[in-house]
């Protein structure tokens, strides 16, 4: 999926009380290794990608990532949940990479389980675009599983059309 927001009206991100967004540090690479974890090794993402099955591999992957010259900080974000502004857990993740001058790509979107449907993932999006359009980048692709409804949809909603299709096979 894909979405060119150089002539949308990017809204502001928003989250609910008490949940905000933390900007990427070297720091925190083994908390959005483990969000990815947590958030992707009981769904159909495990499935197709054995990445997500296991911490391991996930924290191979941030490290990759990271590493990549690509690799773009301002759209890579955690998602905090505290109580009086203290930090109780993280819940999201995203991480963003550029791919040309003016286009990005997400990389995962996770979000734990219990934390889904509360517009939690939208924040996190938005605030990621946000990082992407403060570097110049106009056009961000993405990819998802079709069979991820809450997914696509958010991401529909958010200005993201198909570009391009393929099919594999869940092993």
């Amino acid at each position: 999926m894909g979405i060119d927001f150089s002539n949308v009206l990017l809204p502001l991100e928003e989250l609910p009380l008490g949940f905000w967004c933390v900007p990427w540090s070297l720091s925190l690479l083994e908390v959005h290794a483990d969000i990815q974890y947590r958030g992707f090794c009981n769904d159909i993402d495990a499935k197709l990608f054995p990445t997500f099955r296991r911490y391991d591999s996930c924290l191979r992957l941030m490290q990759a990532v990271v590493g990549n010259p690509n690799f773009l900080p301002e759209a890579t974000l955690l998602v905090a949940r505290g109580e009086s502004c203290d930090l109780v857990e993280y819940v999201a993740a995203i991480q963003g990479m550029r791919i040309s001058i003016d286009t990005g790509a997400i990389q995962n979107v996770a979000v734990l389980p219990s934390y889904r449907n509360r517009g939690i993932g939208r924040g996190l999006l938005l605030g990621a675009l946000w990082g992407f359009r403060r570097m110049g980048i106009r056009n961000v692709t993405l990819e998802v599983t079709a069979d991820n409804f809450h997914a696509t949809k958010l991401y529909r909603r958010a200005g993201f059309s198909t570009i391009k299709i393929y099919y594999r096979e869940i092993g």
